[in-house]
This record gives structure tokens, C-alpha cells and sequence, in this order.
């Protein structure tokens, strides 16, 4: 299994709270290792990508490259509403059929709410979902 992660970080470093988009993909990550499941964590090279002067394009091209490695997304639905990647990245996985694990504040949008397959409170309760449902021995 290949889990992509989906949610706010350049908001977040914008407004100084940068640990806010890290913290719990970290925590994702950490399990995922400890369950011989692959993740794609942009935030372990984020601060290293913006010192660059990579054309921008480059950065939906690394989306693209890694969406279609992954099986499944999940996303922290805070504050996704300043992340136009995170919206992008949504659409691109309901295109692909691929399933896509949130939690977090729940959103207004019907938009947003469709790219979404289930919907749950904790971080904690998504590593449940993705053990109870798609864990068939296969990682």
C-alpha cells in the first residue's frame, strides 16, 4: 500500500505554525513505517524546495508522479481551503477512483465532500479505518 498525504502546508508556513501540516504526517509516517507501508510526505522536503527556484510547474508534476504511485490519500481537511494543491490533489485522486481517507474539520463544500470516501474525527481513527479496511495482509 502507498498512501498519499493531502492538506494545507504553505498556509501554514505563511502563518508561522508550519508544525500544524508536519506534525501529523509525521505521526501518519511513523505508523505507516512501523506497518511496511509506503508514504508520500511532501513535508519532509517542503522547506528544502522553496529555497530553489524550481519552476512551479515541476511542483504538479511531483503531485502527478506521486499520486499515481499511491493506492490511497488521506487529508486533514483543516484549513484546505488555502491550500489550491490539497484541492487539486482531492480532484486528482476522484478522477483516479482512488479512495480518500479525511479527518479533521469537517467541510462546507459538497464540492470538497466528493472527493472525500469517509470522513473521520482522529488521525487515530483513520490509521483504524486504513487497518480495517484495506489491510488484507498485503503490505
Amino acid at each position: 500500500m502507498y498512501i498519499y498525504t493531502i492538506g494545507a502546508l504553505t498556509y501554514y508556513h505563511r502563518n508561522n505554525c508550519m508544525e500544524e501540516g508536519l506534525v501529523w504526517r509525521n505521526d501518519l509516517g511513523l505508523w505507516a513505517k512501523n506497518n511496511g507501508i509506503k508514504i508520500f510526505n511532501p513535508g519532509l522536503t517542503y522547506l528544502k524546495e522553496i529555497n530553489h527556484t524550481y519552476n512551479p510547474k515541476v511542483a504538479v508534476e511531483q503531485n502527478d508522479f506521486y499520486i499515481a504511485k499511491s493506492n490511497i490519500g488521506v487529508v486533514k481537511l483543516n484549513h484546505i481551503d488555502y491550500s489550491p494543491g490539497s484541492i487539486y490533489e482531492l480532484v486528482r485522486f476522484k478522477e483516479q477512483r482512488k479512495p480518500v481517507i479525511a479527518f479533521g474539520k469537517n467541510h462546507w463544500s459538497p464540492h470538497i465532500n466528493y472527493c472525500i470516501s469517509h470522513q473521520c474525527d482522529t488521525l487515530e481513527e483513520v490509521k483504524e479505518l486504513l487497518c480495517n479496511m484495506f489491510d488484507q495482509n498485503n503490505f
